[in-house]
């Protein structure tokens, strides 16, 4: 069992949901326990339910959850503005593993952001991304050292000799652990690689642009699924 979803869970089951969900309206939600919740969608004879756990993942799923006999406040909340609501849209808010759910259109819309990390947190919006105060959907947008390789140049350089090169680039782009390790290793550099032993920022930087470009064609690969 998953303990946590990376960026590129985060890219692929946004793939499914908009695929599969995108247009089925809300039929019910339950709470499986304070953190996690189920909203089952329907649409003519097609029926789904999506899970969520704040902090941890999303996605489908077919298995029968044990529900809360008496529901939250919170998921008494969400019954009353999203029941009957369609499900609009399901982004990535930026590059942070951050969801948000659109139910609904225009001023009668409502979002749901869950955040997929750290501890995690659930936040009902209205089409505003008001609660009580504006939720920060802005500057969440990590640096694009895909078209600019002076801000991997940038990252490279104020890095201490020694460094670990994975963990300089992982809380800076948006691939996460797994899929940057598989292609530095894809393209050479050796697992643990460090900054001024095992790479040299003048002699690498080319064969590590090209690495992290093919990081970002395997993203947008997975989340083109949803297009197909």
């Amino acid at each position: 069992m998953k303990v946590r979803f990376t960026t590129i869970d985060i890219v692929a089951a946004l793939a499914e949901i908009n695929l599969r969900l995108v247009g089925m309206r809300v039929n019910q939600i339950y709470d499986v326990d304070h953190k996690t919740y189920l909203i089952r969608l329907h649409r003519s004879e097609e029926k789904a339910v999506l899970l969520f756990e704040s902090g941890i993942r999303i996605h489908t799923t077919d298995f029968q959850w044990p529900k809360n006999p008496a529901p939250s406040g919170f998921s008494m909340k969400l019954r009353k503005h999203l029941n009957n609501k369609r499900l609009e849209k399901a982004l990535q808010v930026g590059q942070d593993r951050i969801i948000d759910l659109q139910f609904g259109t225009g001023e009668a819309a409502y979002h749901v952001i869950i955040e997929l990390y750290d501890r995690g947190n659930i936040v009902l919006c209205d089409y505003e991304f008001l609660v009580k105060e504006k939720y920060p959907m802005e500057g969440t947008a990590v640096e694009d050292c895909i078209t600019n390789t002076e801000v991997l140049q940038s990252w490279l350089v104020s890095a201490k000799p020694g460094d670990n090169l994975k963990k300089i680039l992982v809380p800076k782009t948006c691939y996460g652990p797994a899929l940057i390790e598989h292609v530095l290793l894809e393209f050479g550099f050796p697992s643990n690689s460090r900054i001024g032993t095992q790479f040299d920022v003048t002699r690498d930087l080319p064969k590590l642009h090209l690495a992290l470009k093919s990081a970002d064609t395997i993203m947008q690969n997975i989340g083109n699924i949803s297009k197909v």
